[in-house]
């Protein structure tokens, strides 16, 4: 939480350079393909500072049912966006910060285990900007956390994004 404020008070002082706000919702989908999987995040920031079309920070949540796991991960980035001079109606967003990982397992005749864990999350989008205001977005998200703490088969998870960029 102390590093989530830090960035919004350094964020709010390169807003009196900003000229607007970005906010991006965006779906995940992974790492499981067809458990019931699905997860959703945003992105708040400013746009136009520091030569980047946005600065933002952003927040996720995936949760994941396979049989008798769940598995649930929280990512908290900060991240930026950049359009290309060649092609400016299309761009790239790049960030990077921390996951959380949380999982159960229960088989019949024993009990609950659980387990946990935090390690280092990145992620990639391309961004195709529409117009001034809105873009659509697609990407990847990369996830370590080791795996002795989860109930994942590998110390690495990806998941899909898409969504939206707005700005106001």
């Amino acid at each position: 939480m102390k590093k989530a404020l830090f960035t919004l008070t350094l964020m709010a002082s390169f807003g009196s350079s900003a000229s607007g706000l970005h906010l991006s919702p965006e779906l995940k989908f992974g790492p499981y393909v067809g458990s019931g999987n699905l997860g959703a995040g945003l992105q708040v920031g400013i746009t136009d500072v520091l030569g980047l079309d946005a600065l933002y920070v952003s927040y996720s949540h995936t949760s994941a049912k396979v049989l008798t796991d769940k598995d649930r991960l929280k990512t908290y980035r900060i991240g930026a966006q950049y359009h290309l001079t060649q092609a400016p109606m299309i761009g790239f967003q790049v960030e990077i910060g921390g996951v959380k990982y949380e999982g159960s397992r229960h088989y019949i005749f024993s009990p609950k285990e659980y387990r946990d864990g935090s390690g280092v999350s990145a992620a990639g989008a391309w961004v195709l900007q529409v117009n001034d205001s809105l873009g659509f977005r697609a990407g990847i998200d990369i996830n370590f956390v080791d795996k002795k703490d989860t109930y994942l088969n590998s110390d690495f998870s990806t998941t899909f994004n898409t969504g939206v960029t707005l700005r106001f």
